[in-house]
């Protein structure tokens, strides 16, 4: 076993037999049409990791961006903040409104290009300085800088062409995300499915007046976006700064409205502790993940989904993996279902549902060696050092007082999400909030771990996905001690067991 610069660790164990029930599932089913295999006359879902949203609206990318970014930051350096967030998100919604107002003139265009000139310059830069470097360590700078140039081909106007090159990528990306949250909100069925599918229409009316240039021409297009940008960021700023000023002393942010979705631990009960700050610890913070190709035994290779959905065996069976955590000496996170959920492929939409219907009595398990015993080790293991003990404790003291288990609500794979969420917030907090929130934004890690969470959310949790997101996670969580812009990067590739490799 070694140890990486971002105090992460793996283990690679040997695969493990795939004839334990308690991790793998029958064809049959959506799963079965997924992996293009043939149908048979059951389903049988022994444990599932699938996890789903509760999706609302004012659920954007922007709002989901800032919550995000201060559960890195933490109740303890926002709190004081709370006039400096209203004020901001008032003037990013003034400015919003005059972009919008602005639209007939254009004048503000010349800021926009202005910003499209740092940013190519900015991308630029970091290409040529990953070049010089070596590509293979410093893959991810140019990654960063072609993001770089990418956002400077999309806001920069270029007259010649009316700007429909901007036009077409953002109306199909409204458009995709429109309607797969309809589609999500429309299989899942979350307590707010409805106002999911409403935020997945409206979505959809922007994307069409985007690429049929009504009422906004094609030219218009980019400023037109960035106003919607700062309208819903600005908006989202000050929905949180609002309930900030009276959060409780030591209470986690994630009490707050803006995390009132279920998996934001929305309906939670916070204790309100005097949380000590994140720091090293004595102990680890383990978290263990058998992957669904990890744990099957000669596997039958499927691209992507065979690691973010299912993995099948020659003989047939299907296995989704799990997700623990562990703070040694006594604290152990894994959730199952008190007896295995059994359903027809009839049943299985009915059974993807996140309402209460669904839920079952669940158990906790005591150990990592009473796992391995019934099933097989983890093929994954990753290592915080860096995290609040007290608060994680607190989490769980509250958490595991309801072992209610739901297939796509409340599940392993959401358990072990929560309780870090618990365990890490606050963790980029440096006790200089300005020069942590740019270290956080300039972070291409951070980027990463949002798409890969808010993927994840607006479907379904998985335990690849747990993986991916933890190793991010990591990378932000350790290096508290440089600016992203010119910090060297982690080689998080080189961090991936070869078994697991795409």
């Amino acid at each position: 076993m070694s140890q990486s610069t971002a105090s992460c660790e793996f283990t690679c164990q040997q695969f493990c037999h795939a004839s334990h029930a308690r991790h793998c599932i029958e064809y049959g089913g959506v799963l079965t049409s997924i992996l293009s295999l043939q149908s048979l006359c059951e389903l049988r879902i022994k444990s599932g990791s699938l996890h789903a949203t509760n999706i609302k609206p004012g659920g954007s990318s922007l709002n989901f961006m800032i919550r995000l970014l201060f559960l890195l930051l933490g109740a303890r350096a926002l709190k004081p903040l709370w006039r400096v967030l209203m004020l901001a998100g008032i003037v990013w919604t003034l400015l919003g409104f005059l972009l919008l107002f602005d639209l007939s003139d254009g004048r503000l265009s010349v800021v926009l290009d202005t910003l499209a000139l740092f940013l190519i310059i900015e991308g630029s830069v970091e290409i040529a300085a990953a070049v010089s470097l070596g590509l293979r360590r410093h893959w991810i700078d140019v990654i960063r800088g072609g993001s770089f140039l990418f956002a400077a081909f999309l806001v920069f106007n270029v007259p010649w062409d009316n700007n429909i090159g901007a036009a077409i990528v953002f109306g199909t990306a409204f458009l995709i995300d429109g309607l797969f949250r309809i589609a999500s909100a429309h299989i899942l069925r979350s307590v707010r499915w409805r106002m999911g599918v409403a935020a997945g229409l409206i979505e959809v009316c922007l994307a069409l007046m985007i690429l049929f240039a009504w009422p906004v021409p094609h030219l218009l297009t980019v400023p037109f976006c960035f106003a919607l940008l700062l309208l819903t960021s600005g908006y989202g700023l000050i929905r949180l700064a609002l309930p900030l000023r009276e959060l409780p002393q030591g209470a986690s942010i994630t009490s707050l409205p803006l995390y009132a979705a279920r998996n934001w631990q929305g309906g939670q009960v916070h204790p309100v502790a005097s949380y000590g700050a994140i720091a090293e610890s004595g102990s680890n913070l383990n978290v263990y993940v058998w992957t669904a190709l990890g744990s099957i035994k000669d596997p039958e290779r499927r691209l992507l989904i065979d690691r973010y959905v299912a993995a099948v065996d020659k003989k047939g069976v299907i296995s989704t993996g799990h997700a623990a955590l562990e703070m040694p000496p006594d604290l152990y996170v894994s959730h199952y279902p008190a007896n295995d959920i059994d359903h027809s492929p009839d049943d299985f939409r009915a059974l993807l549902s996140a309402g209460h219907e669904n839920d079952v009595s669940g158990r906790f398990n005591k150990s990592l060696a009473d796992e391995a015993a019934a099933w097989c080790m983890p093929d994954q293991k990753v290592v915080f050092r860096r995290f609040n003990a007290h608060a994680l404790r607190a989490f769980w003291e509250v958490y595991s007082k309801n072992n209610t288990y739901n297939l796509t609500a409340r599940n392993c794979s959401t358990t072990v999400i929560q309780a870090l969420d618990a365990a890490i917030e606050g963790a980029s907090d440096t006790g200089k909030p300005l020069r942590d929130l740019f270290r956080i934004i300039s972070d291409p890690h951070f980027w990463l771990m949002r798409i890969v969470r808010g993927r994840a959310e607006a479907m379904t949790w998985t335990p690849g996905l747990v993986l991916d997101y933890f190793i991010r996670l990591l990378n932000i969580a350790t290096d508290v001690g440089e600016i992203g812009f010119f910090a060297p990067s982690n080689p998080v590739g080189s961090l991936l067991a070869p078994t697991n490799a795409l």
